[in-house]
């Protein structure tokens, strides 16, 4: 791929054998990435090839057995997943947010834990939200003793990103006392099935459908309550989330450039009544590929900055350490997903009919950012943004989608499509 947008193993912070096994992972996975789009297929070899090259624990401190990344050498890694294919990117984004809570809140219940198994290359995912007229604050999975005394989950899950690849899985339930928990089971456990039923235009591959949960046994060492800093998300919460998005946003504008540009390379074939002989030398070509170029960039160097915000609290009037970066994070949910669906569109202006051809797969590029722009509607992003210019309603700390009635039960997870 075009070497303007350098992302390999050294240059991401990785060395020797980690960077050569990183650079091959990210090779397999770009060169497939369009017919797996296309035909279908699995990312689990390639999942397991990143978690051995350790870029999975990457983010871990180095005393945990992982790299000791700062949070933007992560973001960096997301979005070279992302540029490779990505699905994978998404596969990896619960995974990811996980690592982060274990880094931020070491002092947890089953931190430990997690760190651990992470650093061994285990990949973990999240089932939180359940879809249909499920109000907001109120979620129909349960982690109960049965006749023996022994915790049983019991539920189902949908939006499950990236939970068919993983070792383990976080799952959002109501205890006997509708309380919060996390129960945390293994993806193999009797009872748990995971049915591929995501059917999205785009991300096809991220195993984002259905999990269900019969009778799961689940040790109480791997159940916990949510602590209040969980059920009160901060701003720096929603911001990384959210970054996440943005971050595979880039990596898909950074490949789809560099598809457009390498597709360019050499070609002869041009139309009869253009403005030079050949694409290359066509003005406005070169004005499309520079368009291209230009968002490319323009996303990695606002993704980046935004991931250094997060890095650094800085105090406000409203006592939010990362107030202001929770804001740019969302003013770019508001800006950055136009730009990249307006880029991969316009990529099929560059040529003729051959730019549709499905075997070359460039019409993927739209629909994963159609897909990922869809999790968090840039009006309602803007909305929030103007209410709190206006009437100085703070931003909301974490978004849910459900129906407005009340919960049916108190205190049980709220559920819903958190983006």
């Amino acid at each position: 791929m075009n070497s303007r947008f350098r992302m390999d193993g050294l240059s991401l912070g990785f060395e020797g054998a980690q960077a050569q096994a990183l650079d091959a992972v990210l090779t397999t996975l770009a060169d497939k990435a369009a017919e797996r789009d296309r035909l279908g297929g699995s990312l689990a070899a390639e999942l397991r090839q990143l978690a051995e090259a350790g870029a999975t624990s990457a983010r871990l401190p180095v005393a945990q057995g992982g790299r000791g990344f700062s949070y933007s050498q992560n973001v960096d890694l997301l979005i070279a997943l992302a540029r490779a294919d990505s699905s994978a990117a998404q596969s990896l984004r619960s995974h990811f947010l996980y690592v982060e809570h274990l880094v931020s809140a070491p002092e947890l219940p089953g931190s430990d834990f997690g760190a651990a198994e992470v650093a061994r290359g285990r990949l973990f995912a999240s089932a939180t939200t359940e879809i249909g007229n499920v109000a907001v604050g109120a979620v129909g999975t349960t982690v109960l003793p049965d006749l023996q005394g022994r915790l049983r989950l019991d539920g189902s899950k949908f939006y499950t990103t990236g939970a068919g690849y993983a070792d383990w899985v976080n799952v959002f339930a109501g205890d006997a006392e509708g309380q919060h928990v996390i129960a945390t089971v293994e993806r193999e456990t009797p009872g748990v099935t995971v049915v591929d039923d995501w059917d999205g235009v785009g991300q096809r591959l991220t195993m984002s459908g259905t999990m269900q949960f019969d009778q799961v046994a689940v040790d109480p060492a791997r159940v916990r309550r949510r602590s209040q800093s969980e059920d009160r998300p901060s701003g720096r919460h929603d911001a990384m989330a959210q970054l996440t998005h943005l971050a595979t946003l880039t990596g898909i504008a950074i490949r789809a450039f560099e598809d457009a540009a390498g597709w360019l390379q050499g070609r002869k074939r041009h139309f009869s009544h253009a403005a030079a002989p050949v694409p290359a030398l066509d003005p406005l070509v070169q004005e499309l590929i520079g368009r291209l170029s230009a968002v490319a960039g323009t996303a990695l160097l606002a993704v980046r900055s935004a991931a250094r915000q997060l890095e650094t609290p800085r105090a406000d009037a409203s006592g939010d350490p990362f107030a202001d970066a929770h804001r740019s994070v969302t003013q770019l949910q508001v800006v950055l997903p136009a730009l990249v669906l307006d880029a991969t569109q316009a990529l099929f202006d560059i040529g003729g009919g051959s730019m549709v051809v499905a075997g070359r797969g460039f019409d993927r590029h739209w629909r994963n950012a159609r897909t990922l722009a869809s999790h968090n509607p840039s009006p309602q992003k803007a909305r929030v943004l103007g209410n709190e210019a206006l009437n100085g309603v703070a931003l909301p700390d974490i978004w849910y989608a459900g129906t407005a009635a009340p919960a049916a039960s108190p205190g049980v997870v709220r559920s819903g499509v958190a983006g």
